[in-house]
């Protein structure tokens, strides 16, 4: 997280950038970009490959070479999640919402219960 900020800092004196400039041109949300860059939060993949084809910028653990071989999901393709055999019977009255509460502004922490047998 240090490296990133680091380098989101420079690439921002560098280019005479606030803050607001940089996110609307990482296409990230300016509460994100603060998170960045005061490491409290680590862009996903896609964030930093976005910065490094943008802006030039080489993080020192990830190896965007790499990722050239395989083809990684666009960011329109989400990875396929398997449904398990036992899923496939659940219907929607068997899902019960207990809470639901946010916990940043992209993400939702659900408790449920999900009836199995029926």
């Amino acid at each position: 997280m240090a490296e990133v900020s680091q380098k989101l800092y420079k690439k921002m004196e560098d280019d005479g950038w606030n803050a607001e400039t940089a996110a609307k041109k990482l296409k990230v949300s300016r509460a994100s970009f603060y998170n960045y860059l005061n490491q409290n939060d680590l862009p996903r993949f896609e964030i930093l490959k976005r910065a490094h084809d943008l802006w030039g910028i080489k993080f020192k653990y990830v190896d965007f070479g790499a990722q050239r071989k395989s083809s990684s999901p666009s960011e329109t393709d989400q990875p396929r999640q398997y449904v398990l055999p036992f899923i496939e019977s659940v219907r929607e009255n068997d899902i019960e919402i207990i809470q639901a509460k946010p916990v940043k502004p992209d993400t939702l922490q659900l408790t449920v219960n999900i009836k199995f047998a029926g």
